[in-house]
């Protein structure tokens, strides 16, 4: 049994580093009934007339907006942790997206594991563009009107 021992088959990527060590905010309040929450990455924390971010998972914020019937009805703010993590940052903003009863996501690009997160969850992806405002954005996803 020599080199057999402690850590067999584990490698360093064994020993948790990831996803898990990202401190993601506590979940949001779930929204009310009838809202559709949508969340974006966003470049500042000035709410629904923040910059699209071109990153999601790594970008500084991401807004989080309840619309019902057509109007921005709430918004919420969230510094992003998960924006300087060395590695997992998607896979922890999926995670806090889930947990916090996001609908929709709109996103300039994403990266392949939260999208894959994100499909199997049913969390619908909107694309749109980087560096216009997140009322906008909603606007061209025809999430609200005005």
């Amino acid at each position: 049994m020599v080199g057999y021992g402690f850590g067999k088959g584990r490698g360093w990527r064994g020993f948790g580093r990831g996803a898990g060590f990202i401190q993601m905010p506590e979940p949001l309040p779930p929204p009310p009934p009838g809202t559709v929450r949508v969340a974006v990455a966003t470049l500042d924390g000035n709410g629904v007339n923040a910059l699209v971010s071109p990153r999601f998972a790594r970008a500084p914020y991401i807004v989080v907006v309840d619309v019902m019937g057509g109007r921005v009805v709430n918004h919420y703010v969230v510094p992003n942790p998960a924006a300087s993590a060395p590695r997992g940052a998607g896979v922890a903003v999926a995670r806090w997206l889930i947990s916090s009863q996001v609908n929709v996501v709109l996103a300039v690009n994403l990266g392949p594991n939260i999208q894959e997160i994100l499909a199997q969850t049913n969390i619908r992806v909107e694309y749109t563009q980087p560096g216009i405002r997140v009322i906008d954005a909603l606007r061209l996803a025809k999430l609200v009107s005005i």
